[in-house]
């Protein structure tokens, strides 16, 4: 199965090219990030995540954790490259969302949102990381996600959004208790997230017609 993964993988992001222009969303891949001089611990929310609003069981937070982790509450975390837990998975940042653990005295969510228009051409929600299959909603609906490739060090997810292009509405990633997720390289396409059970076989025409759109450029 990994090995499919890995293909479908490579075939995806060779077709990435054909993304769709977020209109209204912002730093998507985290990296407008504006931490420099602050130490790890407690950071303003607006630093770490400009464009983006963090929620601790659905209350709205002035402040997130950066290039740390929390021992058991409800925590919205930035981590860098400096960070001893966990190596960013592209570029300088990556977002870590912990649900409370079952030793907090609250159970809660954490959550990062941020409100937007879907391109009216886009066909597919992409992101890197580690999340629960119903973590993830567009205007207050659960999005169906599916692992579309697999890596040593994320998983590649996709969501079918034909059903919101256009729309403006929140986007929003959600970690429940005793759960938490990572997020990064946030991105629309203008192709259709295939079926789980096509992936194997449309990785190969995928890469296929990648190698020929490259071929026929460079000729």
């Amino acid at each position: 199965m990994k090995t499919i993964n890995k293909i479908a993988l490579l075939g995806f992001i060779l077709l990435l090219k054909h993304s769709a222009e977020a209109q209204g969303f912002v730093n998507l891949n985290f990296e407008s990030a504006n931490v420099s001089g602050l130490s790890s611990g407690s950071v303003p929310a607006a630093n770490a995540f400009p464009g983006w609003t963090a929620y601790i069981g659905g209350v709205q937070q002035s402040s997130v954790i950066y290039n740390t982790i929390p021992l058991d509450d409800a925590a919205v975390t930035l981590q860098g490259l400096n960070s001893d837990a966990l190596t960013p998975i592209q570029g300088n940042y990556t977002a870590w969302l912990f649900g409370s653990s079952s030793f907090a005295s609250q159970q809660q969510s954490a959550g990062l949102g941020q409100t937007g228009q879907i391109p009216i051409n886009a066909e597919s929600l992409i992101f890197w990381g580690y999340a629960g299959l119903t973590d993830v909603s567009f205007a207050g609906q659960t999005l169906s996600l599916v692992v579309i490739g697999t890596t040593a060090n994320y998983d590649v997810y996709g969501a079918n959004i034909t059903g919101y292009a256009g729309e403006t509405g929140q986007l929003l990633f959600t970690a429940q208790p005793g759960f938490n997720d990572v997020i990064d390289n946030i991105q629309f396409s203008t192709l259709a997230v295939p079926e789980p059970n096509a992936l194997g076989l449309s990785a190969l025409g995928g890469l296929f017609l990648a190698w020929r759109r490259c071929k026929w450029s460079k000729s």
